[in-house]
């Protein structure tokens, strides 16, 4: 809801907006701690209800309301006028709410009215601790805004709720088609569970990108059952050498996520944690894996909370994999650097399309990571603290598509100076390019893609020696190539702009004898 300026624009029947498409989180909710809203009869009909409607679709990202209204990170606000501050069912308040709530004060228009010009004043005010915070962190200064959305949610103050709020939600989408996990719930048993349980259980130790964990490139034995583990970590990241910088939201602490790497028909298990320490609900959608959302209506996780995950790896290639909790959170989420990618390697390793095996030396993984980076008034880039606190911001700039950066592994230069990918002449090097929501086209500078896997997939040939190849946006692609001459490589996104304007660049650093056959300067002076 921040900087509303005309909410009168258009104007959205509510019946027509699916309630999957509404994210459960409250760091822009209206009412993080409401409790009995409305009081005063007078007091309503001060406010405009369909005005109040329309300055709430700004909050449909952040909050649910309605009949299959759930709490998420936020409580929901259906029949909130009905309760006291700090008591929607199954709802854990943050601890300045929650100092509030001991007075078990109820919400008069005029103490919602105040909450709304600024939660953190109002907790501190009524608590009179100035250390105290609300997670809420927006404020919405216009009055009759406030008087509007107070009707709007008066509306909903008897509304039947169909689904008990004490539950978590159970509905994930891209979209408005639900997903209830209950409906889905593996089997355990049978033949198909005793094989599985016969096979062998290996533990993968994940790195940081750009490196890849160790691995085999033909596999040895039956396929088997590949644990891998990740934690959403939000915290507060640099971007550049100005010093700019997002809470970026990430998978092991890194941008992007590590590098998973098994074998077609390994099966892989994953536990995902979200910390108690998070602000948001997490997921992963794996596009390696085959079944509803890749996976992120089964391991959608509040802070706190655990799930794990087991697919199988049903073919070779390399996949992207991102947070995708919902609506216009999960591209939030993937541009805030929730993406990672795994690679699935044939059986007998990687081939030319002609039968004969393919070997790589080194292999590197290169995530790119478009950010978009609000202004403040005099043009400089705004600095947040909290996980969400950005998002009225971000919506104002994202739907115009144009990033403030496009950037390898995490910054401006992650990939340059000492982080500069490594290799030797004669060495041959996987590079494992992913870009999880816009297109890309890399390039190495002086060297070529002498096979590509341009689409990411193993079962198809691979093109032959390419100049730039192409990424698209929410996959993952594969290049290898053997170095002829040693010298600094640019690896790029040849996109130029978004190469030299905006961070998409790595260096290669090549060790090794120079070859005067492949390219040799026979003059250079004055002109003759």
């Amino acid at each position: 809801m921040a900087h509303l300026t005309n909410p009168l624009k258009t104007r959205q029947p509510m019946m027509n907006i699916g309630w999957a498409q509404r994210s459960r989180y409250a760091v822009y909710a209206l009412a993080l701690a409401l409790g009995n809203v409305f009081g005063a009869p007078a007091f309503a009909q001060d406010g405009d209800a369909e005005n109040g409607e329309l300055i709430f679709q700004q909050c449909r990202t952040c909050h649910q309301i309605g009949p299959t209204a759930a709490n998420g990170f936020g409580p929901n606000l259906t029949g909130v006028t009905t309760r006291k501050i700090g008591t929607a069912d199954g709802y854990t308040y943050s601890g300045g709410v929650q100092a509030v709530a001991k007075d078990a004060l109820e919400w008069t228009p005029d103490r919602l009215f105040e909450w709304l010009a600024g939660p953190t004043a109002f907790v501190q005010g009524r608590t009179g601790n100035t250390s105290l915070q609300s997670k809420m962190t927006f404020s919405l200064a216009d009055p009759q805004m406030r008087r509007d959305v107070i009707a709007y949610l008066a509306t909903f103050a008897t509304a039947e709720v169909e689904t008990p709020v004490t539950e978590k939600a159970q509905v994930m989408s891209h979209g408005d088609t639900p997903f209830d996990p209950a409906s889905a719930t593996p089997a355990e048993n049978g033949a198909e569970g005793e094989a599985i349980a016969g096979l062998e259980r290996v533990r993968q130790t994940l790195v940081a990108p750009p490196f890849l964990p160790d691995h085999s490139q033909v596999a040895s034995g039956p396929p088997k059952i590949v644990e891998v583990a990740l934690t959403t970590t939000e915290k507060r990241i640099e971007i550049d050498n100005a010093g700019t910088s997002v809470v970026a939201l990430t998978f092991n602490g890194s941008v992007p996520g590590p590098m998973i790497v098994v074998h077609e028909g390994d099966y892989v298990e994953l536990t995902l944690t979200n910390p108690a320490t998070n602000i948001m609900e997490h997921n992963i959608d794996l596009h390696a894996a085959t079944g509803a959302l890749g996976g992120a209506g089964l391991t959608s996780v509040l802070p706190g909370e655990q799930a794990v995950l087991r697919f199988k790896a049903d073919r070779p290639g390399v996949f992207i994999y991102h947070c995708a909790p919902e609506g216009t959170m999960t591209p939030y989420h993937v541009t805030h650097g929730m993406n990672g990618a795994i690679l699935v390697l044939p059986r007998q390793g990687l081939h030319d399309g002609r039968g004969n095996l393919l070997h790589y030396d080194r292999a590197y993984f290169i995530g790119e990571q478009d950010f978009y980076i609000p202004r403040d008034e005099t043009g400089a880039y705004r600095s947040y603290t909290l996980p969400g606190e950005d998002i009225g911001d971000w919506l104002e700039i994202a739907p115009a598509l144009a990033p403030t950066h496009v950037v390898f592994n995490g910054r401006v230069g992650a990939l340059t100076g000492q982080g500069a990918l490594r290799a030797d002449v004669g060495e041959t090097v996987l590079f494992l390019h992913s870009q999880a929501n816009r297109d890309t086209r890399p390039h190495l500078i002086g060297g070529h893609g002498d096979y590509v896997w341009e689409e990411g997939s193993f079962n198809a040939p691979p093109l032959r020696d390419l100049e730039t190849w192409f990424i698209r946006g929410g996959s993952a692609g594969a290049a290898l190539y053997t170095f002829r001459q040693p010298g600094v490589y640019a690896y790029l996104n040849h996109n130029l702009i978004e190469a030299v304007e905006l961070g998409a660049a790595a260096h290669v650093v090549v060790s090794g004898d120079w070859d005067d056959d492949l390219m040799k300067q026979v003059y250079h002076g004055p002109i003759r």
